[in-house]
């Protein structure tokens, strides 16, 4: 049974499917899950300035605990500096990833003449 099989096309309203929980294990219903309620971004470029100034403040945050330990080692794990200097790399990484998609989207848009 395919996911299509399951869901029909009047209860998918854009990007938002209702979902129900099956199982009283599964995870808590959002109570307000109206999606005209539910704020969008304003632009593709809102977003992308967003994704930029998270993966910025992960760097920040990274740097400034690597400092923090080797000024006073004693007040900062080790693991939350190389837990917060993995995650720093991984937001760099995903960044270079979409920056990379971009430019080959343009590429691609500017040889199909």
């Amino acid at each position: 049974m395919s996911l299509l099989n399951t869901i029909n096309e009047n209860m998918v309203n854009g990007n938002f499917v209702p979902m129900k929980t099956t199982s009283p294990l599964h995870m808590k219903a959002v109570k307000n899950s109206d999606p005209q309620e539910i704020p969008s971004e304003s632009s593709f470029a809102d977003l992308v300035r967003k994704g930029l100034s998270a993966a910025n403040d992960d760097q920040i945050e990274s740097e400034n605990l690597f400092v923090k330990m080797i000024s006073d080692p004693d007040s900062v794990e080790v693991h939350d500096v190389s837990i917060a200097m993995a995650k720093a790399n991984m937001s760099l990484q995903m960044t270079k990833s979409i920056v990379d998609k971009a430019v080959q989207a343009y590429k691609d848009i500017i040889s199909m003449r």
